[in-house]
């Protein structure tokens, strides 16, 4: 997988506000976007665990702890999910 970096600057008062290290701080933009972009629905639960550099397992654990599902579905996707399956339900499975 091929990576990009980004660059950007902050106020260095805002790391001594979070009492946070550089490092600390960039892993809590990773988790905190991934978290966002996951809820959504802008990356799937593996590439957000990837953009967090957590294991899906982790992320799981911090889909928790932030209260954000991992199946969210509003009222018409969920409509439309029961509809499809409905259908494959009724349909004849061929036999070889």
């Amino acid at each position: 997988m091929k990576h990009t970096q980004l660059h950007f600057e902050i106020a260095e008062n805002i790391l001594y506000t979070l009492n946070q290290t550089q490092e600390e701080f960039i892993s809590q933009i990773r988790l905190f976007t991934a978290l966002q972009l996951f809820k959504t629905h802008k990356l799937s639960w593996g590439q957000a665990a990837n953009l967090a550099n957590l294991t899906k397992e982790q992320f799981l654990g911090e889909l928790d702890q932030h209260q954000i599902p991992l199946i969210d579905y509003d009222t018409a996707e969920l409509a439309t999910e029961l509809k499809r399956f409905q259908i494959c339900e009724s349909s004849p499975i061929p036999h070889p």
